[in-house]
């Protein structure tokens, strides 16, 4: 048995540990959405802009996909928000109560998450995806929305059935309809629907091609179905896209390292992660335990296994 065909055993222990979802699904998959999910996270986190000038841009950027009398109120219920997440909570809340709609529930699942009640924001979303008269692109945003939320409250079968909402209405091939079908594959893997997950991200990289996340989940998801060449042509397109990214470097060592006469370019590859990683950091410590596996020629241990795919603890 190959080194790196046998390390992933012994350490989907420590990654389960630090799953968030319930569900029993490939540890490997779940460290590439959670650093997905981590990255919602920071950005709910992210303090109100101190400019006047950039909330400006904020408001004719919402102007643009929400109707411009909607525009003003929405933007500053979502400073309140970004300020103070309760104040942005109560703001929302006296919205909704005013015939506020489904943007005054788009503002109050924007709050929730901020204060990471997650599974309220997912009701808050879904309550506004409800309201009648809404054009499609619109609603599915909503949707999608509530299913993130569901994900990062560790519902998969809530998130789910919000994706599939999402989905279920007509919506261009665009970009925006691409990271849905994205995010529905993050829940499918979650699902352990490995085959679903699949035809999701089939879509996602022609829709979203611009997201390296989109062609860096495919590969590691290819990999987990024993296709190599699938595996190894997506993870350079996430690298054309996103080459001072760790975590696609070293997915990319592992892909190369399984493929069994690619060492020089594995150890290429985590040495590269290394340095871009933050030093300390969960994915620096794997890509320095793979070039110190790589190193040794010597047959494995029995009870070695495979590499997990990139995490960084998220």
């Amino acid at each position: 048995m190959s080194l790196f065909l046998a390390l992933a055993l012994a350490q989907s222990v420590q990654l389960a540990q630090l799953d968030p979802l319930p569900q029993q699904h490939s540890p490997e998959i779940e460290a590439v959405l959670r650093r997905r999910d981590e990255r919602r996270r920071a950005q709910a986190r992210q303090p109100a802009p101190a400019e006047p000038e950039q909330a400006q841009d904020d408001r004719a950027a919402l102007a643009a996909v929400v109707p411009p009398e909607i525009a003003e109120r929405l933007a500053g219920c979502l400073a309140s928000a970004n300020a103070d997440a309760e104040q942005g909570i109560a703001a929302a809340r006296a919205w909704h109560e005013a015939g506020g709609g489904a943007y005054a529930d788009q503002c109050g699942g924007y709050a929730l998450g901020k204060a990471d009640r997650w599974a309220e924001s997912a009701s808050a979303f879904e309550r506004g995806a409800a309201v009648p008269s809404l054009d499609a692109v619109t609603r599915a945003r909503l949707w999608s929305q509530a299913g993130n939320a569901a994900l990062l409250a560790g519902t998969t079968a809530r998130a789910l059935r919000a994706f599939d909402a999402a989905l279920a209405q007509p919506l261009p091939p665009t970009l925006e309809t691409g990271e849905i079908h994205l995010d529905r594959a993050r829940a499918r893997v979650a699902a352990d629907d490995q085959p679903g997950a699949r035809a999701d991200l089939d879509k996602a990289i022609v829709m979203a091609q611009a997201d390296p996340m989109a062609w860096l989940l495919s590969a590691t998801l290819a990999r987990r179905m024993n296709d190599l060449p699938l595996a190894r042509a997506h993870i350079q397109e996430a690298a054309r896209r996103a080459g001072n990214d760790a975590a696609v470097a070293l997915e990319e060592g592992v892909i190369d390292a399984l493929s069994g006469t690619r060492d020089a370019a594995a150890r290429a590859a985590f040495s590269r992660a290394k340095e871009l990683a933050a030093p300390g950091s969960a994915i620096a410590s794997q890509a320095q335990d793979y070039l110190a596996q790589l190193g040794d020629d010597a047959a494995p241990a029995d009870g070695a296994t495979q590499p997990p795919a990139p995490s960084e603890g998220r």
